[in-house]
């Protein structure tokens, strides 16, 4: 499973489908697949940029924003998902695959922040192989993510949980991330890492919010390009620019 993962760590399966219009025990675990995958990509993209970035480059500090943003991202995800399956109506869950520990993932993610602010402090302390093992623990993540959303099947929700019940459970920790994150962060992030082709219902924004994005993304200008999609047009990027 994990150990036979590597980098470009893959994505997660999803459905195109509106998950608004589905029962919510059916579609959580495709709402979770597509916000897994945002950061999986953001995790794929700091490997395949980091050796592309030396000391001196123009663009260290704005990638290095761009990470430190990202890991941020993932340990504010990582914590939710360990408090979303705490909560009493899904017990029956809360010992299973659905609820992994991520502990010693979580210490790495810290440890390789406190490493990424250093060299933002001092640009001359960067080293690309220090980032590229810093973010080692992506395969082992990614493979307890699958496990996770292979265990979260609509069958075992239906029999613990009911439809508006767990649908009260979502908006819950959708409310939770928004307090605990850097919405000019994150709502360019999501769509900047979401592959439209997999889904065009998904993120549903706040209402006004996309004509926002123009002044939202100045709030981390430089980090944008090495997102996989523009979060303007939606169009691919690569790396030939940077």
């Amino acid at each position: 499973m994990s150990s036979a993962l590597t980098y470009p760590l893959p994505v997660l399966p999803s459905i195109p489908d509106d998950l608004e219009h589905l029962d919510s025990r059916h579609a959580l675990p495709h709402l979770m697949a597509l916000m897994k995958n945002t950061l999986i990509r953001g995790l794929n993209r700091v490997h395949d940029c980091a050796p592309l970035i030396t000391v001196g480059h123009p663009t260290l500090l704005p990638f290095l924003d761009y990470v430190r943003s990202l890991l941020a991202q993932l340990d504010v995800h990582l914590e939710e998902d360990a408090l979303f399956f705490s909560a009493k109506a899904l017990a029956e869950v809360a010992t299973t695959e659905a609820n992994p520990d991520t502990k010693t993932i979580r210490e790495s993610i810290m440890s390789l922040t406190s490493l990424v602010s250093a060299w933002i402090l001092d640009e001359s302390k960067f080293c690309p192989s220090a980032l590229c093992e810093g973010v080692s623990f992506g395969p082992l993540l990614v493979g307890i993510m699958e496990a996770q959303i292979r265990a979260l099947t609509p069958t075992l929700l239906s029999l613990i949980i009911s439809h508006v019940d767990l649908l009260e459970l979502i908006k819950a920790s959708v409310s939770r991330i928004s307090e605990r994150s850097d919405m000019t962060f994150l709502l360019p992030f999501v769509v900047s890492h979401h592959d439209r082709t997999t889904s065009t219902h998904w993120p549903k924004l706040p209402e006004g919010c996309i004509e926002m994005f123009p002044t939202l993304i100045l709030n981390h200008p430089g980090c944008w390009q090495f997102a996989p999609y523009n979060p303007l047009t939606n169009e691919t990027q690569s790396f030939i620019t940077i």
